[in-house]
């Protein structure tokens, strides 16, 4: 379980995830490299990357995906991150759907599915219920789009064990 600091707490946060821009390198080292300058959050086509705590840039999937242009990256001229040559190692994170899921609840929705490109996202019939969401972790590139499509934010990345 991550602990928060007084400061998210009283913001309302339930956990400690700051999501880096995609291919950052590891926290300690991006803090140590990052100087803050926005060069990421200005070149990011999708506008997802912000100035989060402290200044340093976090991706807001509530604002869209990412498309891994890697136009964050080659915008830093403090080499804050890593290799960008695939998409597939740009976080140290998954996608997991949450129990507040609408499909869970037997309400039929497949919005996650079909914007995910990669097809990560299934949906499988299930006797006496609507179709039920299928994660694929291989296959998630952690892009995002089902994140932002989500109506009831029940889709949330977490580090990868």
């Amino acid at each position: 379980m991550n602990s928060i600091n007084r400061r998210q707490f009283l913001r309302g946060a339930t956990k400690n995830l700051s999501l880096r821009p995609p291919w950052a390198l590891a926290e300690a080292d991006f803090i140590q490299a990052c100087n803050r300058c926005d060069a990421c959050i200005l070149a990011c086509e999708s506008q997802i990357l912000l100035r989060g705590d402290g200044g340093f840039p976090q991706t807001d999937f509530r604002r869209g995906e990412c498309t891994f242009c890697a136009a964050c990256v080659h915008s830093c001229a403090q080499n804050a991150f890593g290799d960008c040559t695939t998409a597939s190692n740009a976080w140290p994170y998954r996608v997991i759907i949450s129990a507040t899921c609408l499909a869970h609840k037997g309400v039929e929705c497949r919005i996650c599915g079909e914007v995910c490109e990669t097809a990560a996202i299934r949906f499988q019939l299930t006797a006496k219920t609507v179709a039920q969401p299928v994660l694929n972790p291989d296959d998630c590139t952690l892009c995002g789009a089902c994140i932002h499509a989500c109506p009831v934010n029940a889709v949330s990345p977490v580090k990868r064990a």
